[in-house]
């Protein structure tokens, strides 16, 4: 940790991280309910064919959006103190 940095609070780097995370994988799950047709080749070469499911894919969205939000709180927890 740096100088800056108290034991409870987060590293800066996680913020960002789970923000980029959080994005990416929110856009993915939205292009596959919208265009399955375009991932649909590359998700089940991969094994991962069960994730085109509607039900799941919604799941996985909303999961998503709520690891960005976390990012986002972390990052402006951070610009805060």
């Amino acid at each position: 940790m740096d100088g800056k940095t108290n034991s409870h609070e987060a590293p800066s780097w996680l913020g960002r991280a789970l923000m980029a995370v959080g994005i990416s994988g929110a856009a993915f799950a939205a292009l596959c309910c919208v265009a399955p047709f375009m991932v649909a080749g590359l998700v089940t070469a991969l094994g991962l064919g069960f994730i085109l499911n509607d039900a799941i894919l919604i799941g996985l969205l909303v999961m998503f959006i709520g690891v960005a939000a976390l990012g986002y709180y972390f990052m402006r927890r951070q610009m805060c103190v």
